[in-house]
């Protein structure tokens, strides 16, 4: 009998990376018509099109427009490393030191660049969840899982030192002063540099949560 045929790795790898190519055509073509056009403006047609692909292709590997929102906005929040936020270097970095203000200033520097991704993304999913109750399902998960993200730094915090406020109180405080709509606020129509931003976000978290 013949012996069977045996399929070459390189040719795996090759078809997982062309898959991969293709999911990352596909969530940049989305992202970008999002805000252009919104929700109900981008439709998987545009973005099939935008994006060099079927709008087979597209469903087959995201189902719905929902999930496709969903995964834009993990992806602006994660970034282009694949592990809950958390557990990336950012996060981890804050928690290593030992300072509470290098801690508060580690985040800043971090999170401002989370915000700047995601928050312009976060006022799309706002706008069309005023029709749509998927999409007010998803973004009272994106402030939640951002709740969630953010107990790791009063936590980290709350190990270097004493904090001004008990743990919730500091946990809302920093989720308020973090939230996406602020950082538009300022930065959008206050027209505020990330710089300028940042060391704010530092300062007034410092501020407000350290008792010296």
């Amino acid at each position: 009998m013949p012996e069977p045929v045996k399929r070459r790795p390189y040719r795996s790898r090759r078809r997982q990376e062309q898959a991969e190519a293709t999911r990352v055509r596909v969530l940049d073509a989305a992202g970008g018509l999002f805000l252009e056009r919104g929700y109900e403006g981008a439709s998987i047609a545009a973005i099939a099109e935008r994006a060099g692909v079927s709008p087979e292709t597209v469903y087959a590997r995201f189902t719905t427009k929902r999930r496709l929102l969903g995964e834009v906005m993990r992806r602006a929040v994660r970034g282009d490393d694949p592990l809950p936020v958390p557990e990336q270097e950012g996060p981890r970095a804050v928690a290593a030191a030992t300072d509470q203000r290098e801690q508060l200033r580690l985040f800043a520097e971090d999170v401002v660049r989370r915000l700047e991704r995601a928050a312009p993304l976060v006022a799309v999913v706002a706008g069309a969840a005023r029709s749509e109750p998927d999409l007010a399902d998803l973004l009272a998960r994106l402030h939640a899982n951002r709740r969630e993200n953010l107990a790791t730094l009063v936590d980290a915090l709350a190990g270097r030192g004493p904090l001004r406020l008990p743990r919730d109180a500091a946990l809302d405080t920093t989720w308020a002063l973090t939230s996406p709509e602020l950082h538009q606020l300022l930065t959008t129509l206050g027209g505020w540099s990330r710089t300028a931003y940042r060391d704010w976000l530092a300062a007034t978290l410092a501020e407000l949560l350290l008792v010296s």
